[in-house]
Formats: C-alpha cells, structure tokens, sequence
C-alpha cells in the first residue's frame, strides 16, 4: 500500500504558482538595482563636472562657454536625477507589491504542503495499525492452531 495524496495536482500547482511569483519579484528586484545603479551613476556624472568646472576655473583663460556648458549640464543632471527618482519609487513600490505576492503564493503552497505532511502521517499510523493487526491475527491464527494439536 503506497501513499497516494488526493491534492498532489494542486500542491504541484500552488508550486508553480509560488515559483512564477518568485521569478516576477527577482527581475523587479534586480530593475530596481538597475535603476539605483543608474542613479548613482548620474550623480557621479554631477561630480566630475563639478570637477571640470573647478578645473576649467583654475586654469583661467576663455572657460565662460564651457562654464556655462557644465551649468546647463548640471541644471539639465538634477531634472533627469529627480526623474530617476521617481522611476526609484515606482520600482520600490512593484518590488513591495510582488514580494507581498510571493508571501502570500509560498503561504498558499506551505497550507497544503502542511496538509500532504498530515496526511502522510495519518497514512503511516493507520499503515502500522493494519501491519499490527495482520500480526496479531497471524498470532491468533497460529495460538488456535496449537491448542487444537
């Protein structure tokens, strides 16, 4: 007599489901790294021609038009930082959304994983009480045979 689980299918399913949800919450995961990679990226940007307009400044000389290039960089840097920003945001919003998915799709999948567990349990008890009760018939069985002798 094998155990046979009457909800495998589903079990199988919520599994899926669960691992599907999973690989949903690791790219968003790894978008989100990408975006913050990229941001910081553009304040690194900010940095160096901060630098090239100190150094620019320091060398003297006709610097008024890459000045003025370097400010209009940095005016234009902060728009597409805030923007970044809010890019951020809206991938730390989908990661929380889709890790609260997860959550709830291996809290799912763990239910009936508990019950297969239970119901695995039961099996083997009952299992050793028909093995028991087949012993003690066999010894019975035998016990009658030898009064009779």
């Amino acid at each position: 007599m094998k155990f046979k689980f009457a909800l495998q299918s589903i079990l199988r399913y919520r599994k899926t489901l669960e691992e599907i949800a999973q690989s949903e919450y690791f790219e968003a995961l790894a978008e989100y790294n990408r975006q913050r990679q990229i941001l910081s990226d553009m304040q690194e940007e900010i940095v160096l021609a901060r630098e090239r307009a100190f150094q620019n400044q320091t060398d003297g000389g006709k610097a008024g038009p890459a000045l003025s290039q370097v400010h209009d960089f940095l005016k234009g840097q902060d728009i597409r930082i805030e923007r970044q920003r809010i890019k951020i945001q809206e991938c730390e919003v989908k990661v929380g959304e889709l890790q609260e998915i997860l959550r709830q799709k291996a809290i799912d999948y763990k239910i009936i994983e508990e019950m297969r567990t239970r119901k695995k349990e039961e099996f083997r008890i009952e299992k050793n009480k028909l093995e028991q009760k087949k012993v003690d018939d066999l010894n019975i069985m035998r016990f009658k045979t030898e009064d009779q002798k």
